[in-house]
This record gives C-alpha cells, structure tokens and sequence, in this order.
C-alpha cells in the first residue's frame, strides 16, 4: 500500500508447517507462469504453481482475452509466429473452438481447460485460490515463500521460484529494486506513444474490463447501424470535443463512432443518463469506446471498459476504488443500452472479467534493463531467448527485429529468482512498448523461464549461473528463433 502508514503492529513469530518441497515454484498461473510452469514440469522438475484465482490462464483465461487474437498478434510479434509450447496450446484450442461462439468468452474456457489438461499432463502440481505472501529468504538466497488461504499460513520450499505474478509480487517482498515510475524522456518516441509521456503523469498504465451483454436483437441493431443519420453541427461539435483527449491530459485520440449513435449518447450525457467517458479520480479516465460496433453471435454481444492513466498496480487502495468504480460504469453501459439502442432494449449484463487485465506495473531492476531504445534499433545480445519483430514498422526500426536477453529476468542482488512477464525488465509506461508487453512474448518469455529454472536445479546451480548456451540449445529444438543460422553460429549453437 503506497499510502503513509499512520501506524503499525509486530507480527506474532510462530511455527509454519511446510507443505510442499519442490524444485520450481512458479508464482501466478496467468499470461506468461502457466508456460513457465509447464515448460519447468515437460522439462524434468518437481513443479508447483501458485494462484490467487481458481482457475489458470490469466489474460489467455478468465480475463477474456482482452484486445485481439493471441496468434495474429503472434505474427506481427515473433519471426515465424508462435513456438513451443503457446504453439501447441493454441493449436489444441483451435481444435476445441465452438461454431458461431462469442470468441473471447470460448476461447477463455477453453484455455483454462487446456491449462489444467496440460499441467497435468507436465506432472505439474497446483494451490489454487491462496495469497503467495513473503518470502523464505538465506541471505541472498530464496528458498521458498510463505501462501495464506483458508487453513492458514504455510510454507513452500523451493530451489527455484518464479515470479510471474505480474506486479513483482514476490521480487519487491525479498527486497530486491523494483521499479514504480519511469522518467520521462521524450526520445522513446516513436516506440512509446507521445500522449503516454506526458509530464503530469509520474507513471503511465492502461487496464479494462471486459463484459458480456445477453439477449440482443443483432438484426434490429444492424438495421439502425446501416440508418442514414445527417450529424448536425452541434452534434459534430460535441463529439470532436469528446474527441479531445487533451482534457484527459494524454494528447489527442480521434473517436470513432457510427453516426447514429451520436445524437443518443449526447442526448444520454445532457440528460444526466450515462458519460460513455469519465474521470474515475484524478488523472485516470475510463471509457466505452467501442458501442459503435457491438457485434452480437446468438444474442450475446462483447466489449471492454478501458481505464488508464497514473494508476500504480502495487497500490491496494487505488486499486480497490478503480475496480468498484469500473464495474460500476459496465453496468451503467448496459443500462444506456437498453435505454437508447435499438436491438438492445431486452439486454441484460451476463457476466465480467473477475478482475482488471493489465498492461504495464512495477517491473525489477534487473541485470539488464530493455529500453525503448534497443528495441528499435534491434540490439542483438549473447543471452537473446528469441526474437521480436513488433517494432519493425515503426520508423528508424531494424526491421529484423531485437533479442530479448535472459538477464531481465535476473533481479539485481539476489539469487534463486527467476522474474517473467510484465515484470521483468523492460522498461515502458503502461501500453507502450506494445512490442515486449505482447502476449505472444510474454508467453515465450514464460517457456524460456521454466527451462532455465528446470535446468538450474538438474545442474545444481542458480538461475544466475545458469548455462546460457545449453538454454539457447534448447528453445531452438522448441522452435524459437534467436536468428537465422549465422547468427546461430555467432551465439556458439550453430553447426
């Protein structure tokens, strides 16, 4: 909790019984530890994973699939698209997919039934719906962590833990630097969008909430989304204003909706009804903007709530407030909806996401920090895990893309720690860079962490010391493409 403590209290000493003894412990089944996880069991290791939901998949599961398909994005994001294990996973979803289904509700049922399907098939335990709280630390050394749940507080041994919860959970209780803000430096234009750097914001991070809406009328909304409907001048007015980004203090952002709906949420927002955009508290806005182009499978319609701004992840309060109020404005939405919009005037919200996805938070001070920087001019390094081409549009890109280096995932000062996903070290404000934060990655990044933790305890050493080169070895074996084969040879695991 990031506000002053007014007071405070000492923790009662006792005894912990211990629960489990294993060789990796991998902290969150979402985006990038459920990969980790199963690459640590296929590898060889007495592998745990850690949850606070009772479910798996994170992004990929309960959380919807927020924003896009996960192996288009893998194309613009990884040479060759995915590999691996996210590979066989996608694939196996593929195979399971409903006709004429809602994608994101199908295919997040689906992923999480695949994600228990394949840890059991890894031989990988789990401890669901429990808290990973602090950590067993030796000196310099983690051992394990403490979990809370119903029976109480336990303890988890392990040679190799891996933090993947997301916000550096794990990493900021051993002590290690993690990272809250970033300066502001206007060269990480173009890879950091220029109204994320603005100066009134210390941090920058974008979330949503996606939802559900049942029992729509897609043909009768069809018929009033094709309506010939002449925008007058005050209509046109109001919404380029709403357009204005400028008075959420980020830029300018042009919004897009189809003619119709103008003239109802303007009449909705005179009336007092419903603002399809707000401030949720100071300097973090929300807002609907895609009630334009609902689109409804079999009665059921899906959208998203995007929230964003200075919002710190690792802030409880904060949190807590923007969850309530978000939720709030969902079902606010449906109310407009079914008040305003043909074909929706029998809706009714079906469900929510269970909680907020994410895009940036804290992140470590690891041993090597990703800048904007070597992202775009596409710097190459001796423990490059695969390639990223995501920027290689934007201008001044190396088209070839950049190496991610195993070392972001190295907390500064301690050993036995292994960090992947949005906290790793790749530094960002929030959406941007989308190259690095990108699903596909992460999902590779969470692979190349469950080998290297494996193969630390086989080798009886600590991540830290780990053998590069046998690593390497082993994701191209898995598909992952670290370069063509002269750059292989320049690694030393080319013939």
């Amino acid at each position: 909790m990031t506000e002053d403590m007014v007071d405070s209290v000492i923790e009662q000493q006792k005894q912990v019984p211990v629960i489990y003894d294993m060789d990796v412990v991998v902290v969150g089944g979402g985006l990038s530890g459920l990969f980790a996880a199963l690459a640590a069991g296929r590898t060889g290791a007495n592998t745990l994973v850690i949850d606070r939901f009772g479910t798996l998949g994170g992004n990929l599961g309960p959380a919807m699939l927020v924003g896009g398909s996960v192996a288009d994005e893998a194309h613009n994001t990884l040479p060759g698209g995915l590999a691996g294990l996210a590979k066989e996973l996608v694939s196996r979803m593929k195979a399971l997919q409903a006709v004429n289904a809602l994608d994101y509700a199908d295919h997040s049922n689906i992923i999480s039934y695949l994600a228990f399907t394949m840890a059991e098939e890894a031989g990988v335990k789990l401890l669901l719906s429990v808290w990973a709280a602090d950590p067993i630390l030796d000196g310099n050394r983690i051992n394990g962590l403490f979990v809370e749940g119903k029976s109480g507080r336990s303890a988890v041994r392990a040679k190799v833990v891996i933090d993947a919860s997301g916000e550096a959970d794990i990493a900021r209780r051993c002590g290690v630097p993690v990272v809250t803000e970033e300066a502001i430096d206007p060269s990480y234009v173009p890879v950091i969008q220029r109204h994320f750097l603005h100066q009134d914001y210390a941090t920058w991070n974008d979330t949503g909430l996606w939802f559900v809406i049942a029992n729509v009328d897609q043909d009768a909304f069809d018929q009033f989304a094709v309506s010939k409907v002449d925008l007058s001048e005050a209509d046109k007015t109001w919404i380029e204003e709403q357009s204005q980004w400028a008075r959420w203090g980020v830029g300018h952002r042009k919004l897009e909706f189809i003619n119709p709906i103008v003239p109802l949420l303007r009449k909705a927002w005179d009336h007092g009804d419903y603002e399809f955009q707000r401030f949720l508290e100071p300097r973090v806005y929300a807002m609907c903007p895609f009630l334009g182009n609902l689109t409804s499978v079999r009665g059921l319609a899906g959208t998203r709530v995007n929230v964003g701004g200075q919002i710190r992840r690792d802030d409880i309060a904060q949190i807590s407030r923007l969850e309530s109020s978000a939720r709030r404005f969902v079902f606010e939405t449906v109310q407009f909806l079914r008040k305003y919009i043909p074909g929706y005037e029998e809706c009714y919200l079906l469900f929510m996401a269970p909680y907020f996805g994410a895009r940036g938070g804290p992140r470590i001070d690891g041993e090597y920090t990703l800048t904007p920087q070597d992202t775009l001019m596409g710097k190459r390094f001796d423990d490059t895990l695969f390639l990223n081409t995501h920027n290689r549009h934007k201008e001044g890109a190396n088209p070839d893309g950049y190496d991610t280096p195993y070392r972001t995932m190295l907390p500064k000062g301690l050993d036995g720690l292994l960090v992947t996903g949005r906290a790793s070290s790749y530094l960002r404000r929030g959406h941007d860079p989308g190259c690095t934060r990108a699903r596909a990655a992460l999902m590779e990044l969470g692979e190349a962490a469950g080998v290297a933790a494996a193969m630390a305890v086989e080798d009886g050493v600590t991540p830290r010391n780990l053998d590069i080169k046998k690593l390497q070895r082993h994701l191209v074996k898995q598909g992952f493409n670290l370069g063509n084969p002269e750059r292989l040879r320049e690694l030393g695991i080319g013939s």
